[in-house]
């Protein structure tokens, strides 16, 4: 797998495991004393610009917000922002959120760019409305439609970032994960242990467990089938293989993967297949999928 595509995979991993959580949202016209220099922030922000001017610093660079701009201002930078115009400051739609995999803030080890121009304003402007009226709402729907339409937001601003804009960061903790992420992406044919992914960090296989649940949400091998059984749904609907091959394509027995997929997905991979839309069965398919629990 080349190495663009499994960064891709390995960005996919992470969204899967992201738990989100809106801490507050408004609309502000700012003023005069809307400033602050190198002021560490411990939430994410949403900063979607309706109006006026302003100035934003974060990580090295200067910012000018205009008007039908989104800024994802993430935690853990150092952010300074003031006015630059007593009489056409900043009126903003704004939220603080925290999107964490496991103890991990999201975009410390997602890197994006800090602002992209909102293709669609009225919707991202309904979006923005919506989240502050369900942030006062009593209603018991409030926290999932919240979370709903966070992920929405989130989800087209990756979309609308560009691939050259879009990569996993470098620090030493996700150093770590992608490595082992990589590793099980690239060797899903193969038997794979704990204590095998556990020595590809230097770390004791019982830390290496709990260290890695705390991360992707399942433990180890959970995650290696999981993965596994991903490609095998994918390989059912796109291609011809039969059964036994794509079982042995991800380290698996037949009979084994057989009642594993059944469990996963209430269905035999067979009938998966014909599911999906592809048709064209091989004898051994037919016959792997009858009699199993």
């Amino acid at each position: 797998m080349d190495q663009d595509k499994l960064q891709l995979q390995l960005i996919r991993s992470y969204l899967e495991n992201t738990q989100i959580t809106l801490q507050t949202a408004h609309y502000t016209k700012t003023g005069q004393n809307w400033r602050a220099m190198n002021m560490m922030t411990d939430v994410n922000r949403f900063y979607f610009i309706r109006e006026g001017e302003g100035w934003i610093h974060i990580r090295g660079k200067d910012y000018s917000p205009r008007k039908g701009q989104l800024y994802l201002l993430p935690a853990g930078m150092k952010l300074s922002y003031s006015p630059v115009n007593e009489d056409n400051t900043l009126g903003k739609l704004w939220c603080h959120f925290s999107a964490t995999m496991g103890d991990i803030n999201l975009f410390q080890m997602l890197e994006l760019p800090h602002w992209i121009e909102v293709s669609d304003e009225q919707k991202l402007e309904r979006q923005f409305q919506e989240l502050i009226e369900l942030h006062n709402s009593n209603a018991v729907s409030a926290p999932l439609r919240i979370k709903s339409i966070l992920f929405e937001i989130i989800s087209e601003y990756i979309e609308q970032s560009s691939v050259d804009e879009l990569h996993l960061t470098a620090t030493t903790t996700n150093s770590k994960i992608n490595s082992v992420l990589s590793y099980i992406e690239s060797h899903l044919a193969e038997s794979m242990t704990v204590d095998e992914l556990a020595k590809l960090v230097h770390f004791h296989p019982n830390y290496f467990m709990n260290y890695f649940k705390s991360m992707m949400g399942l433990s180890p091998i959970m995650y290696v089938n999981k993965k596994r059984l991903e490609k095998a749904r994918r390989l059912l609907a796109t291609t011809e293989l039969s059964i036994s091959n794509i079982a042995e394509g991800i380290g698996m027995e037949l009979y084994y993967f057989s009642r594993l997929f059944r469990k996963q997905t209430g269905m035999s991979p067979s009938e998966y297949r014909k599911a999906s839309g592809k048709t064209t069965m091989t004898e051994d398919e037919d016959t792997t999928s009858e009699g199993l629990d």
